[in-house]
């Protein structure tokens, strides 16, 4: 499957990077060939394959959440780079919010 760049541009803005155009037309090469590849994969005659419903033997092995006390707060708040109150502020995960103090 031959994409072309503007199907390479749709792809860098849905993943949200930019691309130069050097890296545009290496991953159309790159893309197009992991696309053929999926495609003679799809072809492979698999009805005699009977479905495995399990890939493993081991079952999910759970515990129960414990909650620690922490004794000292003040040990970990203070190394923390930037503080608001008795908060400890981050970076914004989203956006380019600015958070106001």
């Amino acid at each position: 499957m031959e994409l072309n760049e503007r199907d390479i541009e749709k792809l860098a803005s849905l993943a949200r990077i930019e691309l130069t155009d050097l890296e545009k037309e290496l991953f159309a090469d790159q893309i197009s060939s992991i696309l053929d590849y999926v495609k003679e994969i799809q072809e492979v005659d698999t009805s005699s394959v009977s479905e495995v419903p399990f890939h493993t033997r081991s079952s999910n092995v759970l515990r129960h959440d414990q909650m620690d006390q922490i004794e000292d707060t003040a040990l970990s708040t203070d190394q923390f780079p930037a503080q608001f109150g008795k908060l400890n502020k981050v970076k914004p995960v989203m956006g380019d919010e600015k958070h106001e103090e």
